[in-house]
């Protein structure tokens, strides 16, 4: 087991060096961050001053270079900062922190993944259970349609459906004085807006984008979870065990649902990529102030430092929760890790 888990960890680093690579090279060459000083009527020399000041125009392999050996001394660095003082011409500020702001809106991605992963276990497990108990019966087909249907829906539109119906909404209207006056209708128990208020103020905020992310989750997985427990359904050990006279609950929760979430888990572990995904337009859709918001406010000022940190980030939210799938997946079966 010690030398499983050793070799997931090489494997997610070596995908977080490549990624931080691909990363920088890419916004590198596409963003200049220094274009508003010429496009806004500045100075060439200011906008050379800037670029001299960030190396902006050396070799692409020597700025990732000198990045990446400075990331272990200062972390993601400082945003490129358009602020020159002069004469002599000099940059007043070397610009804000990347890390804290990155860090604060990844820790809420984090939360919005593991809760919703969370319900995605369970619901997956409790929906395909009874869909595969009850095959083809007005259960089993009736809660199929529910899942294909969750599936097919964008996860931005089940999370701007639930907003519109369970989140007050503030308009203006005008009264029987001829005067405007602010009503507000919908819900008044969820919040749009980063989590903040305590254990209160959480639940507020992030039940609506963990439930619009669980549902279209559960909608695809369920099937995963269906299909994989009728094949052990009629696998010999379940067999062996109703013979023994085991009750029909352990039989399915201890012998036929755990072989079935070896599968489901791993196929889990390796979309995680698109799930991160899914939970960045749930952010935007809900304004928690996550990567998604950062990461719209990062390509609006075109800056490669933030962009690729920002990146760098969300590649360790993906290698993270896969390097935890995996863990996982063998715990539920020895013998997989073992053999890998």
């Amino acid at each position: 087991m010690a030398v499983y888990v050793v070799r997931r960890l090489l494997i997610a680093v070596s995908v977080v060096v490549a990624v931080s690579f691909g990363a920088f090279v890419g916004f590198g060459l596409s963003f200049d961050p220094t274009y508003p000083l010429v496009a806004g009527g500045g100075h060439a020399q200011t906008r050379a001053l800037v670029q001299a000041y960030y190396h902006l125009n050396d070799p692409i392999v020597e700025r990732y270079w000198r990045w990446l050996v400075g990331f272990f001394h200062h972390g993601f660095g400082r945003t490129v900062s358009l602020d020159v003082i002069g004469p002599p011409p000099r940059v007043r500020t070397p610009g804000d922190p990347i890390g804290p702001r990155l860090w604060h809106a990844a820790g809420i991605t984090a939360q919005l993944l593991a809760a919703s992963l969370v319900l995605v276990v369970a619901g997956s497990a409790l929906v395909g259970t009874i869909a595969a108990r009850r095959r083809r019966f007005r259960v089993d087909v009736s809660t199929r349609a529910v899942a294909y249907f969750a599936a097919a829906v964008p996860t931005f539109m089940i999370g701007d459906l639930l907003a519109r119906l369970l989140v007050p909404n503030e308009t203006l209207t005008t009264g029987t004085n001829g005067r405007l006056t602010l009503q507000t209708s919908g819900g008044e128990w969820f919040l749009i807006g980063p989590p903040s208020g305590g254990v209160v103020g959480w639940i507020r905020h992030m039940t609506l984008p963990v439930l619009a992310l669980t549902i279209s989750l559960v909608g695809i997985y369920a099937r995963y979870i269906r299909t994989a427990l009728q094949t052990a359904f009629t696998e010999p050990f379940v067999t062996v065990a109703r013979a023994k006279g085991l009750p029909e609950r352990r039989v399915i929760v201890r012998h036929a649902l755990r072989t079935s979430l070896v599968p489901f888990t791993s196929l889990l572990s390796l979309e995680m990529g698109g799930i991160v995904g899914a939970s960045i337009a749930v952010d935007a859709v809900f304004n928690l102030g996550g990567l998604a918001s950062t990461f719209l406010t990062s390509l609006t000022q075109g800056d490669p430092f933030e962009l690729t940190a920002l990146l760098v980030i969300a590649a360790i939210l993906v290698c993270a929760f896969t390097f935890v799938g995996d863990l996982v997946v063998g715990l539920l079966d020895p013998r997989i890790a073992s053999t890998r």
